[in-house]
């Protein structure tokens, strides 16, 4: 990125002349060594803003467990049928993480395209016996996309590309109860965050209707007792930048 920086400079006119050799100048790795240390520099990873946690997170902690082992005890859940719901946001433009920046900043900042903030939802879900359930795709669009997309994957499309109670119930009708390939609804546990679309009364009765026992985890508390959030996510995210780099790639070679 540097590099490609300095060769841009290096041909405005301010620079010619300045530094009328400059055309002839190679930015080579030991130059770029040399900038970096000249100037102090480091790569740094942008900084971002923590959840604030609560007060009384260890009351809240326990509380939550505690119902999670009544639960457990009273319907003798097994693992097949106990499950983690998660949403998550990705954007179309994947800007890095990491930049160079002055030894010791305490901010980090990232010029990107501008694009990453048009994004896409992704529903994942798994159960306690690490089965997975197929990932539900949501675009901010009005209509399905004529493309062909991957088995094992849903495809939904709404005005904000967001999960809503629209959404949930679709979910829980196309996804969580054939997540056996049946329609049968034997008595399970969900666990999902307190985002307001899980809570409204049509998804609880539709999933009461379906046997199923929610347990809500507190607010705040997202990145301490989600599973999917704190295991999985972050990860998932990664490989999704991987995989569209390779396509990317392969896309543009075919290309030349």
């Amino acid at each position: 990125m540097v590099v490609k920086k300095a060769k841009k400079l290096a041909k405005t006119d301010e620079m010619k002349q300045f530094y009328p050799t400059i055309q002839d100048f190679k930015f080579s790795n030991k130059w770029l060594d040399g900038f970096i240390g000249r100037h102090n520099l480091s790569n740094r990873k942008r900084t971002t803003i923590s959840q604030q946690l609560p007060e009384d997170l260890i009351e809240k902690q326990h509380a939550f467990l505690s119902f999670i082992l009544y639960r457990r005890i009273q319907y003798d859940y097994p693992l097949n049928l106990i499950a983690n719901l998660d949403k998550t946001s990705l954007s179309f433009d994947l800007p890095s993480s990491t930049t160079l920046e002055v030894r010791g900043s305490k901010t980090i900042s990232i010029r990107s395209t501008g694009h990453e903030k048009n994004c896409f939802t992704v529903i994942l879900a798994c159960m306690a016996n690490g089965t997975k359930l197929e990932p539900v795709i949501i675009f901010k669009l009005k209509n399905i996309p004529r493309e062909t997309f991957p088995d094992g994957i849903k495809i939904r499309v709404n005005e904000k590309g967001w999960v809503n109670e629209e959404e949930m119930l679709w979910w829980i009708e196309n996804v969580w109860c054939n997540r056996d390939g049946t329609n049968n609804n034997p008595r399970s546990l969900l666990i999902f965050d307190s985002f307001r679309g899980h809570l409204v009364n049509s998804v609880k009765n539709k999933l009461d209707e379906k046997q199923t026992n929610i347990a809500v985890i507190p607010g705040g508390l997202t990145g301490r007792l989600q599973p999917l959030d704190v295991g999985v996510n972050k990860i998932f995210k990664s490989k999704v930048f991987i995989y569209l780099f390779i396509y990317l790639f392969f896309d543009f070679f075919y290309l030349i």
